[in-house]
């Protein structure tokens, strides 16, 4: 009968210890920065400048984004591993890299997958993979 109370003690401090989560507590009030972009059909874009493209979700349900010189703020919902982000109201000032900031708030709206593994982000959706590090 001791074996028991042992086996469930062994399997939760497996499960604390795991350094993957679905989504976790990781994921809000981290500022989180993009490193990559992947559309399919097209090869992967490297961010020059990870600190330009970031979204940060907050306990309250807002997120805040900087899409290079832009800045967006809109809502989300989390359910696990999926997410949905309603519009995202941004700035709409011609930055320097054009068509990047574009392509990150659409990606962004259309994430529906986000999962953590350490400090790396990734959000999915029917078009693209974002990947992020905070």
């Amino acid at each position: 009968m001791k074996a028991v109370p042992l086996l469930v003690l062994i399997l939760a401090v497996g499960a604390v210890g795991c350094d993957e989560s679905p989504t976790g507590p990781t994921i809000v009030n981290v500022t989180w920065k993009l490193e990559t972009v992947a559309r399919v059909g097209t090869a992967t874009i490297t961010i020059p400048s990870p600190d330009q493209f970031t979204v940060r979700f907050e306990d309250n349900s807002n997120l805040t984004a900087r899409a290079d010189c832009n800045s967006c703020s809109g809502r989300y919902a989390l359910d696990g591993t999926s997410i949905s982000i309603g519009n995202l109201a941004c700035t709409l000032i011609a930055c320097p890299m054009p068509g990047l900031d574009q392509i990150f708030s659409t990606a962004l709206q259309n994430a529906r997958t986000a999962t953590t593994s350490g400090n790396q982000l990734v959000m999915t959706g029917p078009d693209y993979t974002l990947t992020f590090r905070n």
